[in-house]
């Protein structure tokens, strides 16, 4: 769970409120053919839960029996040198009968990073299953995950979640969450949506939903459900100082999730173009000290050889302030404009090279995937 270090007071007084509000307002919500009351709930989770998997990993690891001289001893009577490491990342959701999963790129980072560790999925029958990784993006913090049994075969008796539509979503709707905090395995908790299309400093495609549903380390990954048994979100991130839940959580929307989703099962990653240039934003106190022609938009400060922006003439000491015809001051609006285009696509770029404004066009290419990780500023 990714939790963002800042002070936050939450009163108790908030929070009996928003459970008396997820209460009045189930009371008069109406789902499919009837009303929906709250002796309703444990119907809905009961039917709902099992497509929630538990997430964790196990390492093999040699023991040092050698180094300290015991080697031949265990050797000798048989005794495993090899030991398994478990830990629990966090949960998932079973989207389709073909065995997919989905959940954070930061539950399965690890494994992403070592290839001696292995996924392994837990289902509420409690059974098990390993996972390869299909596909991930860091970018959106969402990766697909797929069911293997022992002989790579899908596993039949899964239930998928059925994915709603969070366009739909309304600040103030009764949401659930399910997942495994602190290895607790299916932990429910219920709240409101407190807020929409927040951006939290996470990335260029921040547009989280906003909850009061209780969410800690181990909830990453898990869906978060309407009153109509609809995954509407994926539950990421935390407000907290602790590290652990402080009233505010945050979840990607499955819109969101759907758009990267083909990309994943078809290419692995979500294929994206890139410039080719370190840049800075521009500030009227930088435009100042280094009397820059604008107090806004993106600064070119190194670029990469035959990389798009080279090829199209750019140079360091360029200031972009317009892409295709609308203005990028920011750059995170750059970052967010380009990742919307296809890696084989052209765009017009506008920029302010000293007193002159110029036009240049740009033939994209996909962003190297090896620098996926790279440091902020590079596009």
């Amino acid at each position: 769970m990714r939790s963002l270090q800042v002070l936050l007071i939450y009163p108790m007084k908030l929070r009996i409120l928003s459970l008396l509000l997820f209460s009045a307002f189930i009371l008069n919500h109406e789902v499919n053919a009837g009303p929906f009351t709250p002796q309703d709930l444990p119907d809905l989770i009961e039917r709902i839960s099992p497509s929630a998997v538990h997430i964790s990993t196990k390492l093999d690891q040699r023991a040092a029996f050698k180094n300290q001289g015991w080697g031949d001893y265990f050797e000798f009577f048989g005794i495993p040198q090899e030991q398994q490491q478990s830990g629990s990342l966090g949960t998932g959701f079973i989207i389709d009968m073909d065995g997919y999963v989905l959940t954070n790129y930061h539950v399965v980072e690890q494994a992403v990073e070592n290839r001696a560790v292995e996924i392994v999925v837990t289902l509420k029958d409690k059974r098990q299953f390993g996972a390869k990784i299909i596909g991930r993006d860091s970018k959106t913090d969402i990766a697909l995950l797929q069911l293997q049994d022992k002989l790579a075969h899908i596993p039949a008796m899964i239930l998928p979640a059925k994915m709603g539509d969070s366009d739909k979503v309304r600040i103030g709707e009764p949401v659930i969450a399910i997942g495994n905090p602190f290895g607790l395995d299916y932990s429910v908790s219920a709240g409101i949506i407190s807020s929409k299309n927040r951006n939290i400093g996470q990335g260029p495609f921040d547009n989280y939903l906003q909850t009061d549903a209780a969410i800690n380390p181990g909830n990453s990954g898990g869906p978060l459900f309407n009153t109509k048994g609809e995954v509407i979100g994926i539950n990421s991130a935390i407000y907290s100082k602790s590290g652990q839940f402080g009233g505010i959580g945050f979840a990607i929307p499955i819109n969101d999730a759907k758009v990267v989703l083909t990309n994943l099962k078809k290419f692995g990653r979500v294929p994206r173009p890139w410039l080719g240039m370190i840049s800075r934003q521009v500030t009227p106190s930088l435009a100042y000290a280094y009397n820059l022609p604008r107090s806004n938009g993106i600064l070119v400060i190194n670029m990469v050889g035959k990389a798009p922006a080279d090829r199209a003439g750019l140079q360091v000491g360029d200031i972009i302030f317009e892409l295709d015809g609308k203005a990028v001051k920011e750059f995170k609006e750059l970052e967010k404009a380009i990742a919307q285009l296809k890696p084989t696509e052209q765009a017009q770029i506008t920029i302010q090279r000293g007193g002159k404004t110029l036009k240049k066009e740009l033939k994209l290419e996909e962003f190297p995937p090896q620098l996926n990780r790279v440091q902020e500023g590079v596009i």
